[in-house]
């Protein structure tokens, strides 16, 4: 079955079935907001066992545990990885809290996370999204310093499958794993344009470039914000220095596919554009506690700006949209944002690994929960799906960035 009959049998399935809920519209691994706890559980146990209670620390749960085991041991006729059958207690534990970005990581995928959340890993040099329809892997960004783009992987093309297994079966984060869990390079299975062949990818270390810019006609300059990572917040200083310097008269700032990633990166950038004191965002948790984050810059940027979004523009870079939008710093152009109002923190443990839950919602400046509801443009611009795939490919289709050139070159008169 080729990937247009995929495709269509979604469609008649889709037909056949109610709107799905948010949740499973669009999975970004890149589109998670990240609060890092700063701590250590250390050795401490942090679940009171008892005889007796609903949780899962209750006699009857590790009894049940402990049989399970026990006819294992007895009866299943294969060897037994000890490890990775633990580790699939702890995520299955994650997994009936029914939160999407919940997560339990081994001390392996923990390390992946940090180098990821770092923007310097081992890998091919690709950010990549899951299908909600199909469950396959689209490439979304193709870093040029990479092995992926050597190899002559573009934006847009489906990665089918990775050594062999099927990527949809896999998901996303174990299609990631499965690239770069191996130093050998991978072979691909790619899907472009009617078309599906195989290409051997090297590994590298690579540098995520998460901020590109360039210096428009007429000075305008654009920056394009791929996700949140630690090294985005200098890598968008380095933009603004380098566009200021050359006579910067108005900024596009395009958040496009950015499914979110680190607050503290985000606060950081939002900090190079508000006064001193001004209040980005807001959150408040279960108990009902809010936290402020405010700009901690002296720097403020008073160039005219727009804000170039879409259906996957999700999480950290909807606080950023939301915070420019409040305060009526941006005109915010291009399609309703996808709805991401919450937040999770990871949680380490001395043995290396780490769980992820979310634990709070967050509020825009004039306090606007967008949670499921998204952030709607000041000037709307759809493009399609299978136009956008051309768009990235190429700027002369771009009819969002086309609009908002024309809004900012207003907003310069």
């Amino acid at each position: 079955m080729d990937y247009e009959e995929i495709l269509e049998k979604e469609e008649q399935e889709r037909n056949k079935k109610k709107p799905r809920k948010w949740r499973t519209r669009f999975w970004v691994a890149v589109l998670v907001l990240l609060v890092a706890v700063g701590s250590f559980f250390g050795g401490q146990a942090f679940l009171i066992y008892s005889s007796a209670g609903s949780g899962v620390g209750n006699y009857r749960v590790l009894s049940k545990l402990m049989f399970i085991e026990a006819c294992i041991d007895k009866y299943f006729l294969h060897e037994v990885d000890e490890e990775e059958m633990e580790s699939y207690i702890y995520k299955g534990m994650m997994n009936g809290l029914h939160d999407p970005y919940a997560a339990y990581y081994s001390r392996e995928e923990y390390q992946r996370l940090l180098e990821e959340d770092a923007g310097e890993y081992v890998g091919i040099g690709v950010t990549v999204r899951e299908d909600a329809n199909t469950g396959y892997i689209i490439v979304d960004e193709v870093n040029k310093n990479g092995p992926a783009y050597k190899a002559g992987l573009q934006v847009g093309d489906i990665i089918m499958a990775v050594d062999g297994e099927d990527t949809a079966q896999l998901g996303l984060q174990d299609t990631v794993s499965a690239i770069r869990t191996k130093k050998e390079p991978s072979e691909i299975t790619i899907y472009r344009e009617h078309d599906s062949f195989q290409v051997t990818v090297e590994k590298s270390e690579i540098a995520l470039e998460s901020v590109t810019w360039k210096m428009m006609e007429d000075g305008v300059g654009y920056i394009s914000v791929a996700q949140f990572v630690e090294n985005t917040f200098p890598q968008f200083e380095e933009a603004l220095s380098d566009l200021e310097g050359k006579g910067m008269k108005g900024l596009v700032i395009d958040l496009r596919d950015n499914g979110g990633g680190l607050l503290n990166s985000c606060i950081d950038m939002v900090s190079r554009i508000l006064p001193k004191d001004e209040l980005i965002v807001y959150t408040e948790d279960k108990e009902g506690k809010r936290t402020e984050y405010k700009s901690i810059s002296k720097k403020t940027l008073k160039t005219p700006m727009v804000v170039l979004v879409n259906e996957n523009t999700a999480s950290a870079s909807e606080i950023m949209t939301g915070c420019l939008k409040d305060y009526q710093l941006a005109t915010v152009v291009g399609e309703k944002t996808f709805g991401k109002g919450i937040v999770q923190n990871v949680m380490p443990f001395s043995d290396g690994s780490a769980i992820k839950m979310t634990v709070s919602k967050y509020y825009t400046p004039k306090g606007n929960d967008i949670h499921e509801v998204g952030i709607a443009p000041d000037v709307t611009v759809e493009i399609g799906d299978k136009k956008w795939a051309k768009v990235r490919r190429n700027e002369a289709k771009d009819t969002q960035l086309e609009k908002a050139l024309e809004v900012l070159q207003d907003k310069m008169k």
